[in-house]
Protein backbone atom coordinates (compact mmCIF):
# COMPACT_ATOMS: atom_id res chain seq x y z
CA UNK A 1 0.00 0.00 0.00
CA UNK A 2 1.28 3.46 -0.87
CA UNK A 3 2.27 5.84 1.93
CA UNK A 4 1.54 8.96 -0.08
CA UNK A 5 -1.61 9.67 -2.10
CA UNK A 6 -1.18 7.69 -5.37
CA UNK A 7 -1.99 9.06 -8.78
CA UNK A 8 -5.42 8.09 -10.07
CA UNK A 9 -5.27 6.22 -13.36
CA UNK A 10 -7.87 5.21 -15.89
CA UNK A 11 -9.88 2.04 -15.21
CA UNK A 12 -8.36 -1.12 -16.63
CA UNK A 13 -11.48 -1.94 -18.64
CA UNK A 14 -14.74 -0.23 -19.59
CA UNK A 15 -17.57 -0.76 -17.09
CA UNK A 16 -19.53 -3.14 -19.30
CA UNK A 17 -21.35 -6.24 -18.18
CA UNK A 18 -19.00 -9.19 -17.63
CA UNK A 19 -19.78 -12.90 -17.77
CA UNK A 20 -20.35 -14.31 -14.32
CA UNK A 21 -19.82 -17.80 -12.97
CA UNK A 22 -20.67 -18.97 -9.48
CA UNK A 23 -19.54 -22.26 -8.01
CA UNK A 24 -20.30 -23.60 -4.55
CA UNK A 25 -18.06 -26.51 -3.63
CA UNK A 26 -19.76 -27.63 -0.44
CA UNK A 27 -23.42 -27.99 0.39
CA UNK A 28 -23.19 -27.09 4.08
CA UNK A 29 -24.76 -23.73 3.27
CA UNK A 30 -28.29 -23.36 1.92
CA UNK A 31 -28.86 -22.18 -1.61
CA UNK A 32 -28.69 -18.41 -1.81
CA UNK A 33 -26.42 -18.03 1.22
CA UNK A 34 -23.81 -16.10 -0.72
CA UNK A 35 -26.10 -14.21 -3.10
CA UNK A 36 -25.61 -10.85 -1.40
CA UNK A 37 -21.85 -11.33 -1.19
CA UNK A 38 -21.62 -12.31 -4.84
CA UNK A 39 -23.68 -9.29 -5.79
CA UNK A 40 -21.29 -7.10 -3.78
CA UNK A 41 -18.34 -8.43 -5.79
CA UNK A 42 -20.19 -7.89 -9.05
CA UNK A 43 -20.93 -4.29 -8.07
CA UNK A 44 -17.34 -3.74 -6.92
CA UNK A 45 -15.97 -4.89 -10.29
CA UNK A 46 -18.57 -3.05 -12.32
CA UNK A 47 -18.24 0.29 -10.49
CA UNK A 48 -14.44 0.27 -10.86
CA UNK A 49 -14.57 -0.70 -14.52
CA UNK A 50 -12.38 -3.73 -13.91
CA UNK A 51 -11.95 -6.66 -16.27
CA UNK A 52 -13.12 -9.08 -13.60
CA UNK A 53 -12.80 -10.38 -10.08
CA UNK A 54 -13.13 -13.50 -7.99
CA UNK A 55 -14.20 -14.35 -4.46
CA UNK A 56 -12.97 -17.59 -2.93
CA UNK A 57 -13.68 -18.89 0.57
CA UNK A 58 -12.03 -21.98 2.03
CA UNK A 59 -11.27 -24.08 5.07
CA UNK A 60 -8.02 -25.09 6.80
CA UNK A 61 -7.64 -28.26 4.73
CA UNK A 62 -7.83 -26.20 1.53
CA UNK A 63 -11.39 -27.17 0.67
CA UNK A 64 -13.14 -24.40 -1.25
CA UNK A 65 -16.48 -23.58 0.37
CA UNK A 66 -17.61 -21.02 -2.18
CA UNK A 67 -16.27 -19.37 -5.29
CA UNK A 68 -17.75 -16.61 -7.42
CA UNK A 69 -16.09 -15.27 -10.55
CA UNK A 70 -17.12 -12.35 -12.68
CA UNK A 71 -15.40 -11.45 -15.91
CA UNK A 72 -11.86 -12.28 -16.94
CA UNK A 73 -10.22 -12.64 -13.51
CA UNK A 74 -10.39 -16.14 -12.07
CA UNK A 75 -8.66 -18.08 -9.29
CA UNK A 76 -5.73 -19.04 -11.54
CA UNK A 77 -5.23 -15.61 -13.13
CA UNK A 78 -1.82 -14.08 -12.21
CA UNK A 79 -2.31 -10.57 -10.83
CA UNK A 80 -0.25 -7.86 -9.16
CA UNK A 81 -1.18 -7.75 -5.48
CA UNK A 82 0.87 -4.80 -4.16
CA UNK A 83 1.35 -4.89 -0.38
CA UNK A 84 -0.20 -8.32 0.03
CA UNK A 85 3.44 -9.19 -0.76
CA UNK A 86 4.49 -8.14 2.74
CA UNK A 87 2.76 -11.03 4.48
CA UNK A 88 4.69 -13.53 2.36
CA UNK A 89 7.99 -11.75 3.02
CA UNK A 90 7.36 -11.66 6.75
CA UNK A 91 6.44 -15.35 6.80
CA UNK A 92 9.66 -16.22 4.98
CA UNK A 93 11.76 -14.38 7.54
CA UNK A 94 9.89 -16.15 10.32
CA UNK A 95 11.18 -19.48 9.01
CA UNK A 96 14.65 -18.29 10.05
CA UNK A 97 13.33 -17.12 13.42
CA UNK A 98 11.93 -20.61 13.93
CA UNK A 99 15.39 -22.06 13.31
CA UNK A 100 17.05 -19.68 15.76
CA UNK A 101 19.11 -18.13 12.98
CA UNK A 102 17.84 -14.66 13.90
CA UNK A 103 15.59 -13.22 16.58
CA UNK A 104 12.77 -10.75 16.14
CA UNK A 105 14.50 -8.34 18.51
CA UNK A 106 18.10 -8.82 17.35
CA UNK A 107 20.20 -6.00 15.93
CA UNK A 108 20.08 -6.41 12.14
CA UNK A 109 23.57 -4.90 11.96
CA UNK A 110 24.92 -8.35 12.74
CA UNK A 111 23.79 -9.54 9.29
CA UNK A 112 23.70 -6.23 7.43
CA UNK A 113 26.90 -4.32 8.33
CA UNK A 114 25.56 -1.18 6.65
CA UNK A 115 23.19 -0.86 9.63
CA UNK A 116 25.84 -1.54 12.28
CA UNK A 117 26.08 1.21 14.87
CA UNK A 118 22.46 2.32 14.59
CA UNK A 119 21.34 3.66 17.95
CA UNK A 120 18.93 2.40 18.98
CA UNK A 121 19.51 -0.79 17.05
CA UNK A 122 17.04 -1.64 14.29
CA UNK A 123 15.40 -5.05 14.70
CA UNK A 124 13.45 -7.37 12.40
CA UNK A 125 10.33 -6.71 14.45
CA UNK A 126 10.68 -2.97 13.89
CA UNK A 127 11.09 -3.46 10.16
CA UNK A 128 8.03 -5.69 9.84
CA UNK A 129 5.83 -3.41 11.98
CA UNK A 130 6.81 -0.10 10.34
CA UNK A 131 8.46 1.21 13.51
CA UNK A 132 12.12 1.13 12.35
CA UNK A 133 12.36 4.68 11.05
CA UNK A 134 13.74 3.41 7.72
CA UNK A 135 12.42 5.96 5.26
CA UNK A 136 10.86 5.18 1.89
CA UNK A 137 13.23 5.83 -1.02
CA UNK A 138 12.78 5.80 -4.82
CA UNK A 139 15.08 2.78 -5.04
CA UNK A 140 12.15 0.70 -3.77
CA UNK A 141 10.22 1.28 -6.98
CA UNK A 142 12.16 -1.10 -9.22
CA UNK A 143 15.19 -1.33 -11.46
CA UNK A 144 17.64 -1.31 -8.55
CA UNK A 145 19.24 -4.45 -7.12
CA UNK A 146 17.87 -5.26 -3.68
CA UNK A 147 21.33 -5.21 -2.09
CA UNK A 148 22.10 -1.80 -3.60
CA UNK A 149 18.77 -0.36 -2.52
CA UNK A 150 19.29 -1.54 1.05
CA UNK A 151 22.71 0.09 1.16
CA UNK A 152 21.05 3.32 0.04
CA UNK A 153 18.42 2.97 2.76
CA UNK A 154 21.05 2.38 5.41
CA UNK A 155 22.93 5.53 4.40
CA UNK A 156 19.78 7.70 4.29
CA UNK A 157 18.41 9.71 7.24
CA UNK A 158 15.84 7.98 9.43
CA UNK A 159 12.25 9.20 9.40
CA UNK A 160 12.29 8.96 13.20
CA UNK A 161 14.30 7.32 15.98
CA UNK A 162 13.99 3.53 15.60
CA UNK A 163 11.24 2.18 17.80
CA UNK A 164 9.71 5.55 18.58
CA UNK A 165 6.80 5.75 16.12
CA UNK A 166 4.70 3.96 13.52
CA UNK A 167 4.77 4.96 9.85
CA UNK A 168 3.59 2.52 7.20
CA UNK A 169 6.08 2.20 4.37
CA UNK A 170 7.68 -0.06 1.81
CA UNK A 171 11.43 0.35 2.15
CA UNK A 172 11.59 -1.41 5.54
CA UNK A 173 10.41 -4.59 3.81
CA UNK A 174 13.24 -4.26 1.32
CA UNK A 175 15.56 -4.54 4.31
CA UNK A 176 13.62 -7.62 5.45
CA UNK A 177 14.08 -9.05 1.96
CA UNK A 178 17.80 -8.46 2.10
CA UNK A 179 17.95 -10.22 5.47
CA UNK A 180 16.21 -13.18 3.82
CA UNK A 181 18.90 -13.21 1.13
CA UNK A 182 21.78 -13.08 3.59
CA UNK A 183 20.30 -15.69 5.92
CA UNK A 184 19.31 -17.97 3.04
CA UNK A 185 22.50 -17.64 1.04
CA UNK A 186 20.66 -17.00 -2.24
CA UNK A 187 18.58 -14.39 -4.01
CA UNK A 188 15.28 -13.41 -2.41
CA UNK A 189 12.95 -15.18 -4.84
CA UNK A 190 14.90 -18.43 -4.57
CA UNK A 191 14.82 -18.40 -0.76
CA UNK A 192 11.09 -17.66 -0.67
CA UNK A 193 10.49 -20.57 -3.04
CA UNK A 194 12.65 -22.90 -0.97
CA UNK A 195 11.05 -22.03 2.35
CA UNK A 196 7.49 -20.91 1.70
CA UNK A 197 5.91 -20.91 -1.75
CA UNK A 198 7.57 -24.15 -2.86
CA UNK A 199 6.47 -26.25 0.12
CA UNK A 200 2.97 -24.79 -0.17
CA UNK A 201 2.70 -25.59 -3.89
CA UNK A 202 2.34 -21.93 -4.88
CA UNK A 203 3.70 -22.68 -8.34
CA UNK A 204 2.17 -19.67 -10.10
CA UNK A 205 3.75 -17.14 -7.73
CA UNK A 206 6.58 -15.16 -9.32
CA UNK A 207 8.82 -12.22 -8.49
CA UNK A 208 9.35 -9.75 -11.36
CA UNK A 209 12.88 -8.36 -11.23
CA UNK A 210 14.36 -11.55 -9.79
CA UNK A 211 16.98 -12.70 -9.21
CA UNK A 212 18.70 -9.44 -8.23
CA UNK A 213 15.85 -6.93 -8.00
CA UNK A 214 12.75 -8.67 -6.65
CA UNK A 215 10.52 -6.37 -4.63
CA UNK A 216 9.77 -7.82 -1.15
CA UNK A 217 7.35 -5.02 -0.26
CA UNK A 218 4.87 -4.87 -3.12
CA UNK A 219 6.27 -6.80 -6.07
CA UNK A 220 4.94 -10.36 -6.03
CA UNK A 221 2.69 -11.62 -8.82
CA UNK A 222 0.42 -14.41 -7.69
CA UNK A 223 -3.03 -15.96 -8.01
CA UNK A 224 -6.02 -16.32 -5.70
CA UNK A 225 -5.47 -20.07 -5.86
CA UNK A 226 -1.86 -19.73 -4.68
CA UNK A 227 -2.51 -17.15 -2.00
CA UNK A 228 -5.28 -19.32 -0.60
CA UNK A 229 -2.70 -22.05 0.07
CA UNK A 230 -0.79 -19.59 2.24
CA UNK A 231 -3.93 -18.59 4.18
CA UNK A 232 -4.93 -22.21 4.75
CA UNK A 233 -1.44 -22.86 6.14
CA UNK A 234 -1.96 -20.11 8.72
CA UNK A 235 -5.25 -21.70 9.82
CA UNK A 236 -3.41 -25.03 10.18
CA UNK A 237 -0.90 -23.38 12.54
CA UNK A 238 1.90 -23.59 10.01
CA UNK A 239 1.62 -26.97 8.28
CA UNK A 240 1.10 -27.98 4.66
CA UNK A 241 -1.97 -30.09 3.76
CA UNK A 242 0.24 -33.20 3.75
CA UNK A 243 1.65 -32.48 7.20
CA UNK A 244 5.17 -31.04 6.78
CA UNK A 245 5.63 -27.89 8.84
CA UNK A 246 6.42 -24.54 7.22
CA UNK A 247 6.11 -22.40 10.36
CA UNK A 248 5.76 -23.07 14.05
CA UNK A 249 2.50 -22.17 15.82
CA UNK A 250 4.47 -19.49 17.66
CA UNK A 251 5.60 -17.97 14.36
CA UNK A 252 2.04 -17.96 13.04
CA UNK A 253 0.90 -16.24 16.22
CA UNK A 254 3.50 -13.50 15.70
CA UNK A 255 2.39 -13.02 12.09
CA UNK A 256 -1.23 -12.38 13.05
CA UNK A 257 -0.98 -10.63 16.45
CA UNK A 258 -1.07 -6.86 16.84
CA UNK A 259 2.46 -5.61 17.46
CA UNK A 260 1.86 -1.85 17.63
CA UNK A 261 -0.48 -1.41 20.56
CA UNK A 262 1.98 0.97 22.22
CA UNK A 263 2.01 3.36 19.25
CA UNK A 264 -0.37 6.07 18.10
CA UNK A 265 -1.29 4.96 14.58
CA UNK A 266 -4.28 7.24 14.17
CA UNK A 267 -2.60 9.80 11.90
CA UNK A 268 -0.94 7.30 9.57
CA UNK A 269 -2.03 7.60 5.93
CA UNK A 270 -2.44 3.85 5.36
CA UNK A 271 -4.33 3.38 8.62
CA UNK A 272 -6.66 6.06 7.31
CA UNK A 273 -7.28 3.89 4.25
CA UNK A 274 -7.81 0.54 5.99
CA UNK A 275 -9.47 2.01 9.11
CA UNK A 276 -7.49 -0.66 11.00
CA UNK A 277 -5.33 0.90 13.76
CA UNK A 278 -3.42 -2.34 14.36
CA UNK A 279 -0.54 -4.03 12.57
CA UNK A 280 1.02 -7.47 12.96
CA UNK A 281 3.98 -8.70 10.88
CA UNK A 282 3.14 -7.81 7.29
CA UNK A 283 -0.60 -7.94 7.96
CA UNK A 284 -3.50 -6.07 9.55
CA UNK A 285 -5.52 -7.53 12.48
CA UNK A 286 -8.95 -6.43 11.25
CA UNK A 287 -10.87 -7.59 14.31
CA UNK A 288 -9.67 -8.30 17.86
CA UNK A 289 -11.51 -9.30 21.01
CA UNK A 290 -11.53 -7.49 24.32
CA UNK A 291 -8.25 -9.09 25.33
CA UNK A 292 -6.55 -8.03 22.10
CA UNK A 293 -6.56 -11.51 20.55
CA UNK A 294 -6.83 -11.47 16.78
CA UNK A 295 -10.12 -12.80 15.44
CA UNK A 296 -9.71 -11.71 11.82
CA UNK A 297 -6.47 -10.72 10.06
CA UNK A 298 -5.87 -9.55 6.49
CA UNK A 299 -2.95 -8.95 4.16
CA UNK A 300 -4.75 -6.38 2.02
CA UNK A 301 -2.86 -4.61 -0.74
CA UNK A 302 -3.17 -1.33 -2.58
CA UNK A 303 -4.39 -2.96 -5.82
CA UNK A 304 -7.44 -4.38 -4.11
CA UNK A 305 -6.46 -7.94 -3.23
CA UNK A 306 -8.06 -8.64 0.14
CA UNK A 307 -6.94 -11.96 1.64
CA UNK A 308 -8.13 -12.72 5.16
CA UNK A 309 -8.19 -15.40 7.84
CA UNK A 310 -11.15 -15.64 10.22
CA UNK A 311 -10.23 -17.59 13.33
CA UNK A 312 -13.80 -17.47 14.68
CA UNK A 313 -15.29 -19.41 11.75
CA UNK A 314 -12.05 -21.27 10.86
CA UNK A 315 -12.26 -20.02 7.29
CA UNK A 316 -10.10 -17.99 4.94
CA UNK A 317 -11.12 -15.91 1.98
CA UNK A 318 -9.84 -13.70 -0.81
CA UNK A 319 -11.34 -10.90 -2.82
CA UNK A 320 -9.23 -11.14 -5.97
CA UNK A 321 -9.05 -8.08 -8.20
CA UNK A 322 -6.37 -5.90 -9.74
CA UNK A 323 -7.56 -2.34 -9.29
CA UNK A 324 -5.01 0.27 -10.41
CA UNK A 325 -6.97 3.34 -9.32
CA UNK A 326 -5.00 3.74 -6.09
CA UNK A 327 -5.05 2.23 -2.61
CA UNK A 328 -7.37 4.87 -1.19
CA UNK A 329 -10.25 3.55 -3.33
CA UNK A 330 -9.15 -0.03 -4.12
CA UNK A 331 -8.71 -1.20 -0.54
CA UNK A 332 -12.01 0.04 0.96
CA UNK A 333 -13.96 -1.29 -2.04
CA UNK A 334 -12.56 -4.80 -1.57
CA UNK A 335 -12.78 -4.57 2.20
CA UNK A 336 -16.53 -4.04 1.88
CA UNK A 337 -16.87 -7.31 -0.04
CA UNK A 338 -14.67 -9.16 2.44
CA UNK A 339 -16.75 -7.95 5.38
CA UNK A 340 -19.93 -9.04 3.61
CA UNK A 341 -18.45 -12.52 3.07
CA UNK A 342 -17.30 -12.83 6.68
CA UNK A 343 -20.68 -11.69 7.95
CA UNK A 344 -22.39 -14.35 5.86
CA UNK A 345 -20.31 -17.04 7.54
CA UNK A 346 -20.73 -15.74 11.09
CA UNK A 347 -23.23 -17.85 13.09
Amino acid sequence: MATTPPTTVAPTAPPTAAPTTTTTFRTAYPAGTFDATDAALDARVRSAGLSGGVLRIGTPDGTVVHEHQTGAIGPSTPIQVASSTKWLTAATLMTFVDQGAIGLDDDIGRWLPEFAGSSPAITPRMLMTHTSGVRDNPCQNGGVALADCVRTLAASPREFTPGSAFSYGNSPFHVVGRLVEVLGGADFATVVDQRLTGPLGMTATTWPGAPSAANPAFGVRTTVEDYGRFLAMLLRDGTTPDGPRVLSPAAVAQLVTNQVGAYDTSRDYSVGITKIPRYALGAWPDVVDGAGRTLVVSGNGGKGLYPWVDFTTRTWGIVGVQDDRGAEVAVPASQEVAVAARTTLTP
